[in-house]
């Protein structure tokens, strides 16, 4: 082959090059723009998420306006939710009881057909030893699947759960309001989701018993210790790590065990 080939050869070559270079950037400007849709499309679900509910419903703003108890509601967003599937210490929670409406009528007497109890929400679908068990627990609400509650007690589930219904007692009910804050928000947060036509259900973490021994006046006692004030702490904290918000309805923790994770 000439020098004159050669350099011909090397003329396409550089051609060719100037060509494919345009198609190779067009193709580079695509892929650019395919993940700026994707990122786009990403963005607009966070958006959707910031206007939807827990509940999934379209007309729950109209609910909550309507609702005499509004005060005492607190609208739970989805986006600062998670699934209880998707919760990194599941494994530790096993399902306690389902929380349904209080429909439950007198049967016989002079009063049947009337309600039996005043309150407006109840357990269901429980293992009686196992919710009365005077124990510490750790236990999660969820509203549809999703968690908007993680609490501690020592009173044990029922215990804990008779405490909430407290929070039936609000002056729009004409009673006295004799209940604290947390029990008024929550009692009347699930009753509102309830009448919605959403699942609430509780899940339960039973925390080991841990005691320490005492030398009082001379007689050597065990004295059973309690802890899951640092449990909460530590689950919630946990959580707001990994999601970067906490439960929607959790408002108090042990401060003395808010450590860094």
């Amino acid at each position: 082959m000439s020098d004159i080939d050669d350099i011909d050869e090397i003329v396409k070559l550089i051609k060719d090059v100037k060509i494919a270079a345009p198609v190779l950037d067009k193709d580079k400007d695509k892929d650019k723009d395919k993940d700026k849709d994707k990122d786009k499309d990403k963005d607009k679900d966070k958006d959707k998420d910031k206007d939807k509910d827990v509940s999934g419903l379209a007309n729950i703003d109209e609910l909550y306006a309507d609702s005499k108890i509004k005060k005492w509601i607190k609208l739970i967003p989805m986006n600062k939710t998670i699934l209880f599937d998707e919760y990194n210490n599941k494994d530790y929670f096993v399902s306690i009881a389902d929380v349904v409406l209080d429909t439950e009528l007198i049967t016989s007497g002079k009063k049947k057909g009337k309600k039996r109890r005043n309150t407006l929400i109840q357990l269901a679908n429980y293992n009686a030893d196992l919710i009365t068990k005077k124990t510490e627990w750790i236990y999660i609400f969820t509203i549809n699947n999703r968690i908007v509650k993680i609490g501690g007690t020592r009173d044990g589930i029922k215990g804990r759960f008779g405490s909430y219904m407290c929070g039936h007692h609000i002056p729009e009910r004409d009673k006295s309001g004799k209940a604290s804050e947390t029990n008024k928000y929550i009692y009347n947060t699930l009753y509102f989701y309830l009448l919605a036509g959403c699942s609430v259900k509780i899940y339960g973490y039973e925390l080991p018993v841990e005691e320490i021994s005492r030398t009082i006046i001379g007689k050597e006692i065990k004295i059973q210790v309690q802890t899951y004030h640092s449990y909460e702490s530590v689950l919630i904290a946990d959580y707001k790590k990994i999601n970067k918000f906490i439960p929607f309805l959790c408002d108090n923790s042990d401060p003395n065990y808010k450590q860094p994770l």
